[in-house]
Parts: structure tokens; C-alpha cells; sequence
């Protein structure tokens, strides 16, 4: 139940960051305890479920990375219900082949629902540290549609910072000659005030 309330007040959160007053958001599952939403990228406003128990493993305010070639959506963070692994596991083939990981395991069903990289070649080397969900073992709930589609159908189209680091370059470029020209007039009426005295 204490989960059900949070997954609530996501909903809430969701409905402020993207301006809607109504969301039509039906818990079919009271086995439902976690979700984060999204409303601050645009993209699809997705609550991830665990394939076999339904149990809310993150949402689409954490993601920040789909990995295609692993099949993969990295998050920032993930809720309680998802459990790191104690111990470190090797992946001996595959596109991981090598890497170091703790799994995630569902806390509910036991089901190992992705990995958490510890090492990775530097291919992958973006991906250590965040938490990487198997689409293959996800469910994703769209809170738009009110519909349930595998995690093999859902795909994050991220946008880059490109843009909008080249333009905090330009604006901290302009503040530093804005500076070095009010650090010149202050000399300079320095210099004045000490000549009239």
C-alpha cells in the first residue's frame, strides 16, 4: 500500500512538470509499489514493471540512456524494489564480454531484470554506475495511452547537450570580456581617485 501512495505522488509530480491536471492512471495490480514519471525530456511518460510479478522497477525521469545493442535503458536511479546484487558477476561472452556487474533481481519475484556495470571496456564505459534494465524482462506502462507494451517496443530518443553547451560557452565567454572591461574601469577609477588625492 505504502508503495501504491508513491507511485501516487509520481503521478503527481508528473501532472505539475508537464501541466495536465488529469491523468487516467488505473492500478490493476495492487502489487504495484514503485514509479518515477516522466515529464521533464519530453519523451514517452513510461513506468517500468517487472515482466513477471508487475512490480514498478523505475520510470522515465531516471532514464538517461538506451543502450540498442545491449537491449538495455540505463536510469540514474531505481526504486527500493529493484536489489543489487551483493556479490560481483563476469560476463565471459557476448557484447559484455569481460565486464564486471552486480545484478539487479527484482525483490519481489527473485527475477534478475539487468546489471549494474562495475567494468567495461570503453565502449561501454558510459554505462558504469547506472543501473541498466533488460527490455526483454520489463513491462512499460505509457501513462499517456494508459497502455502496457513490452520493453523489446519501447525506444528513448535522447537529446544531445551539444547545443546547449556550445551556447553556455558563448554566454560564459561573453561574461568573462564583461568582467575583464569592468575590472579595467575600476583600475582605471583607481587611478583616477588616487591622482585627485
Amino acid at each position: 500500500m505504502a508503495g501504491s501512495a508513491w507511485l501516487m505522488r509520481q503521478v503527481v509530480r508528473m501532472q505539475e512538470t508537464s501541466g495536465e491536471s488529469t491523468v487516467n492512471l488505473q492500478l490493476t495490480n495492487p502489487a504495484v509499489s514503485r514509479g518515477k514519471l516522466n515529464g521533464s525530456s519530453g519523451g514517452p511518460e513510461v513506468v517500468f514493471l517487472c515482466k513477471n510479478c508487475c512490480t514498478v522497477l523505475g520510470d522515465s525521469l531516471s532514464v538517461c540512456g538506451d543502450e540498442k545493442s545491449l537491449g538495455a535503458i540505463a536510469c540514474l536511479r531505481v526504486p527500493e524494489d529493484l536489489n543489487v546484487g551483493e556479490s560481483v558477476r563476469f560476463v565471459v561472452d557476448g557484447n559484455l564480454k569481460g565486464c564486471a556487474y552486480y545484478p539487479l533481481i527484482c525483490r519481489s519475484c527473485g527475477t534478475n531484470i539487468g546489471f549494474n556495470l562495475y567494468s567495461a571496456p570503453r565502449a561501454y564505459a558510459y554505462l558504469r554506475g547506472l543501473f541498466c534494465l533488460l527490455k526483454e524482462h520489463i513491462l512499460c506502462y505509457k501513462l499517456k495511452s494508459s497502455s502496457l507494451v513490452p520493453g523489446n517496443e519501447m525506444h528513448f530518443e535522447l537529446t544531445s547537450l551539444d547545443e546547449d553547451i556550445a551556447q553556455l560557452k558563448t554566454q560564459l565567454v561573453q561574461l568573462h570580456l564583461k568582467m575583464e572591461q569592468i575590472s579595467q574601469q575600476l583600475l582605471q577609477q583607481e587611478k583616477n581617485t588616487a591622482a585627485c588625492s
